[in-house]
């Protein structure tokens, strides 16, 4: 056997047979609920300028520090591969002048996105995701109605068990009192956190609450509570936001720690995550989001009261394996063309471009001479109707269309066969 030498770089993968009929399904259930809900799909760069990510991710956070992709150009412009989508969007909603449309602005995207951190799995360094976006309106509705956009789309996934942990982390104002008090509770823990949250608490001191390590976990869980510095405007928000859940109704329960892990989040954030499935909760949340009205504040530009997630498709399709969600294409209706030598092979290949005028469904395999083979293949696809164009057939520009239900079977003239095979599918 010979050696292969090329492999994927490290992070990435294939995707193809079953696995990609997952990601179609995942996709096609995206814009089936952005049709409904009435987003328009946007696709922006895989490059863009590191600096939009610094500023609107977060200096501190884990993006930044350890998992951007960067690129110096000939022109010494310093980009990445773009590791989040809601950044993107931004940018292109002011640079392509959005505020000017009726507000909100709502888009989805979804596509191909890249951090470098260790494989393991659901997580590669080359992933994608799928992102709901409404910029410029700042009513708590839409916080309930993102919410409920995403627990549908997981919904419509086949994911039945889902609860929301939702918290708000409120406004760049309340948030300073809040920080002062988890800044001295962390003074008398700093012998016993991470070296991570040690060097977080001086530069963002709620990046340390995002901390994963298990130790630091259980610290943190006597920290002072953000809830508890909300004020009166973000307290008020909270407050409907929770009302209209409630009324939806969506599953929901509070998580006064959950503060999601980019910079950019002020209000409202939540994750979308399992109960009662210990092998389902091991994978851990798969979808989240929030509010981003100061975004634009950390990019210098305008201010956009802003709320949507992003869910990380890797996450769902293990989970869809894991419960054995059906990806099987839906049957399409059409018709089967067997032929039999070169001139057959002329006919079928005009023969199809006249079904496509139709926009009747084709299928073939018609680099095969075999008929056995061609039948076994027409019946594996369960496709009742086949048409068959041997020698005789081809010099007589006839086809036998033949019934794989009933046997039956009968002779056309080539020239009146879209006609015919209209009335047999209708």
């Amino acid at each position: 056997m010979t050696k292969i030498k090329y492999q994927t770089v490290t992070g990435m993968h294939d995707v193809f047979g079953r696995e990609q009929l997952l990601y179609d399904k995942v996709e096609e259930t995206a814009q089936k609920i952005a049709d409904f809900y009435a987003f328009q799909r946007i696709n922006t760069p895989i490059l863009e300028d590191q600096d939009l990510f610094i500023r609107s991710v977060g200096e501190s956070t884990d993006i930044v520090e350890k998992e951007m992709f960067t690129l110096k150009t000939k022109g010494k412009d310093l980009l990445v591969l773009r590791p989040e989508g809601t950044a993107p969007v931004f940018r292109a909603y002011l640079e392509n002048g959005m505020q000017s449309l009726p507000q909100p602005v709502k888009l989805w995207y979804y596509g191909p996105f890249f951090r470098y951190e260790r494989p393991q799995a659901g997580r590669y360094r080359q992933f994608w995701q799928i992102g709901f976006e409404m910029l410029g309106d700042a009513s708590p509705v839409l916080d309930a109605q993102t919410i409920l956009i995403a627990y549908n789309l997981l919904s419509e996934l086949g994911f039945k068990k889902t609860i929301v942990n939702i918290n708000s982390i409120g406004c760049e104002e309340c948030r300073k009192d809040y920080r002062k008090a988890l800044l001295s509770f962390l003074r008398g823990k700093k012998e016993s956190i991470c070296s991570d949250c040690k060097r977080r608490a001086e530069k963002n001191v709620l990046r340390v609450l995002d901390c994963k390590n298990p130790k630091c976990q259980q610290i943190l869980s006597e920290a002072p509570q953000v809830l508890d510095y909300l004020c009166p405007d973000c307290k008020n928000h909270f407050k409907q936001v929770l009302e209209f859940l409630e009324e939806i109704p969506v599953p929901y329960k509070l998580n006064p720690f959950l503060v999601r892990g980019l910079d950019y989040y002020c209000r409202t954030v939540f994750e979308i995550g399992f109960e009662d499935s210990p092998e389902e909760e091991a994978i851990g949340s798969i979808l989240g989001g929030g509010r981003y009205d100061f975004l634009g504040k950390s990019l210098k530009t305008d201010i956009v009261p802003s709320v949507g997630f992003s869910m990380g498709v890797e996450r769902v399709i293990a989970l869809m394996k894991l419960k054995d969600i059906d990806s099987k294409p839906k049957k399409k209706e059409g018709i089967f063309i067997v032929q039999v030598g070169d001139l057959a092979k002329r006919k079928a290949l005009k023969m199809i471009q006249d079904f496509r005028t139709a926009k009747i469904n084709v299928f073939e395999a018609i680099s095969k001479n075999s008929m056995k083979l061609q039948l076994t293949k027409a019946n594996k696809l369960a496709i009742n109707t086949v048409l068959i164009i041997g020698q005789q057939e081809a010099l007589n520009n006839t086809v036998i269309i033949k019934d794989m239900i009933t046997g039956n079977q009968s002779t056309v003239k080539q020239e009146n066969i879209v006609k015919e095979v209209k009335k047999r599918i209708k």
